[in-house]
């Protein structure tokens, strides 16, 4: 009988044993690739993980410190980095009213990464950056197509500030124009446009 049993059921045995054997082999190889390549984008893109919008507008690939800035650049900084901010403390605002409605808790994030985006390039210059005078001190329309409006005229004077003033102001300074270009395009074409939307 244990003959009969084994001529039956050795093939089923040692098909299993293969099957299995391939399955870890694969779970095994597999896995090494994978953790590798997280590890690698880790280390490449310190930022990704931490990216909140605009395609990652945190300052990369600096050298620290960078020497010291003329009081025109600074003072463009500082406007900078107040619009940002009043920007920011309005959307919050909005969202404290209204719940979290779009697009504003959408952009809130946005302009988060704007103001790490300034801050980066404070910490390259050895400068401190201002205080954020405008926490809790916005006051905000009570509907969402009156909020949308604000955002939109917001929006458009903070790109012409950008384009008008500040971009002038730091021509010389080929990281801070490209910290300001950015910023200054995503308002005009990513965020006016959520705001015009919802208007």
């Amino acid at each position: 009988m244990n003959t009969k049993f084994m001529k039956k059921y050795t093939p089923l045995f040692i098909i299993s044993a293969l099957f299995i054997g391939l399955i870890g082999g694969y779970l095994l190889f597999k896995e090494t690739p994978i953790q590798t390549q997280v590890q690698t984008n880790e280390q490449t893109s310190p930022n990704r993980g931490t990216c909140l919008a605009d395609d990652c507008l945190a300052v990369d690939g600096l050298e620290y410190p960078a020497g010291t800035l003329p009081d025109t650049v600074k003072n463009a900084l500082d406007e900078a980095i107040t619009d940002e901010y009043k920007a920011l403390a309005t959307y919050e605002a909005v969202i404290a009213k209204l719940g979290s409605v779009r697009p504003f808790s959408m952009i809130k994030g946005a302009e988060e990464q704007h103001i790490a985006s300034l801050k980066a390039l404070y910490d390259k210059y050895g400068l401190q950056p201002p205080v954020n005078v405008w926490l809790n001190k916005v006051s905000v329309p009570s509907t969402l197509q009156e909020s949308c409006q604000a955002g939109v005229d917001a929006e458009i004077a903070n790109a012409a500030l950008y384009k008008d003033s500040l971009l002038p102001s730091v021509s010389t300074y080929e990281d801070i124009v490209q910290v300001f270009t950015n910023l200054m395009n995503a308002s005009e074409q990513k965020h006016l446009k959520a705001f015009e939307k919802c208007n």
